[in-house]
């Protein structure tokens, strides 16, 4: 047989399995004696999975309170500002006059043009007259004069052509022209506050065409900002929370608007919160939230904001998904637990209404939110240890504990040194060891006490090995 580790035992401690029991220490071998409690099951609080409390989605973005709209009044820089009729942080209504242009000019740019178009409509009403007499005359002519006529009429016909054009077009353009003098004055859209007046020496300065802001009135809304991955994540309409940063606070809403234009600002605070570097520099593209209630928000106030889960249940006490829930063969309902000595077991439990859109029900009796619970295994047996710390089960799915592991009772692994003693994980004495007299190591002892840590069980180490002699005890 093979053997891969070979341990001696000294003679107090090998002379019977009793011996071993009596030092409080039950050895198990990872490989063979297993029972139906073999295993470990991962589980956690109650509270760590109730679907009643509040729990922020995957994706959530940085959003910031802000006006409902704040509206950027610009100007036609082709043309003059007249008079600005406002003071920044007056409130003003929707439809109040902001500003004029001087329409001087163009008044009398448009007498000027209306005298161009009836100049060239005289000139059209000229060159049919001329049309008309070189007729007459062609009739009358000899043959070879005829093409001198031909040839006169149809220049006459391009340039009237011509001029009608120059008619229509210049029409066009005393069209908006008359318009704008209509509308010299421009008027607010929109209800509220001017802010970030301008003057006209700065807009020249600047370069820029923003005569002024007005904030309007009303409900805030959020301002949030998603980044060229997620964007088309999102929709126009689509419901979304607002969770406050300070408390459990939240605001429903619905988005009202997605930019396509990116965010040139390189001073932005709403990023999206991601773990991934690439997150902070793509390029950002902002979208709203019109919220169905501002009560208790602040203008500037920061907020998280994620997509609504979309359940219309009220939901308090405990809630779990349906799948941690399983029925016996009696019909009643329970969930694995672990109980008060970590061992796990059926926990019954009383069900009360479901939430089939978010596919968890709530769990009326049987559980508080301090139990311990697992996820369902097919290979789960009452009895089983349990563990609060998933970097045991990956040690043991990933085959970190081999064969020939030793175990004490409470399924802790132990170390049996080359002395004779067993050892805890802290290199503590369980038992034997070299400052133990009644434990100490005869060099000469028989093969009969070896132990095999690959093929053997602990519980046959005082039983001598296939082919070997005993020693008489």
């Amino acid at each position: 047989m093979k053997k891969s580790k070979k341990i001696l035992i000294g003679a107090a401690a090998c002379a019977t399995a009793a011996a071993v029991c009596v030092s409080g220490v039950l050895i198990w071998h990872h490989a063979e004696k297993k029972t139906d409690t073999d295993g470990l099951a991962y589980v956690c609080p109650v509270s760590d999975v109730n679907t009643a409390a509040a729990v922020i989605s995957d994706m959530q973005f940085s959003g910031v309170v802000v006006p409902q709209e704040t509206k950027e009044i610009k100007v036609d820089t082709s043309k003059t500002i007249s008079e600005v009729l406002v003071q920044e942080g007056d409130h003003v209504d929707a439809g109040a006059p902001l500003f004029t242009y001087d329409v001087e000019s163009m008044q009398l740019e448009l007498a000027q043009g209306n005298v161009e178009i009836e100049r060239m409509q005289n000139e059209i009403s000229s060159s049919q007259q001329q049309i008309s007499q070189l007729e007459s005359e062609k009739k009358n002519a000899s043959a070879d004069d005829q093409l001198s006529y031909t040839t006169q009429i149809q220049s006459l016909q391009t340039d009237i052509a011509k001029t009608q054009y120059d008619i229509k077009t210049k029409k066009i353009e005393l069209e908006k022209l008359q318009n704008t003098i209509n509308h010299a004055t421009i008027t607010s859209d929109i209800a509220g506050t001017v802010q970030s007046l301008k003057t006209t020496e700065q807009l020249q300065s600047e370069g820029g065409d923003v005569l002024m802001k007005v904030m309007s009135d009303g409900e805030f809304r959020v301002k949030c900002n998603a980044n060229e991955q997620n964007v088309y994540m999102l929709s126009k309409d689509e419901a979304m929370t607002a969770h406050s940063r300070i408390n459990d606070d939240t605001w429903s809403g619905t988005i009202s608007e997605i930019s396509s234009e990116a965010e040139t600002s390189s001073n932005n605070n709403n990023m999206y919160y991601g773990s991934s570097d690439e997150m902070t520099t793509t390029s950002k593209y902002p979208f709203y939230v019109k919220l169905d209630s501002g009560e208790g928000l602040m203008l500037g106030q920061h907020l998280l904001v994620t997509p609504e889960v979309g359940s219309t249940v009220e939901k308090s006490g405990i809630w779990l998904y349906q799948d941690y829930v399983l029925t016996d063969d009696d019909g009643g309902s329970y969930v694995w637990a672990a109980d008060d000595k970590g061992r796990l077991e059926k926990r019954k439990v009383t069900l009360g209404e479901s939430d089939e859109s978010m596919g968890d029900c709530k769990i009326a009796s049987g559980l508080s939110e301090d139990d311990l619970i697992a996820f369902p295994a097919d290979d789960y047996q009452e009895g089983m240890r349990t563990t609060t710390n998933a970097d045991e089960i990956s040690q043991q799915d990933d085959g970190d504990i081999q064969d020939g592991s030793v175990y004490d009772e409470n399924g802790n692994p132990v170390d049996i040194g080359g002395d004779g003693g067993i050892y805890g994980e802290d290199g503590s004495v369980i038992s034997g060891g070299e400052d133990s007299a009644a434990d100490g190591v005869d060099s000469n002892i028989d093969d009969s006490y070896l132990i095999d840590g690959e093929d053997s069980g602990a519980a046959d180490a005082a039983q001598p090995e296939e082919g070997g002699e005993s020693d008489g005890n």
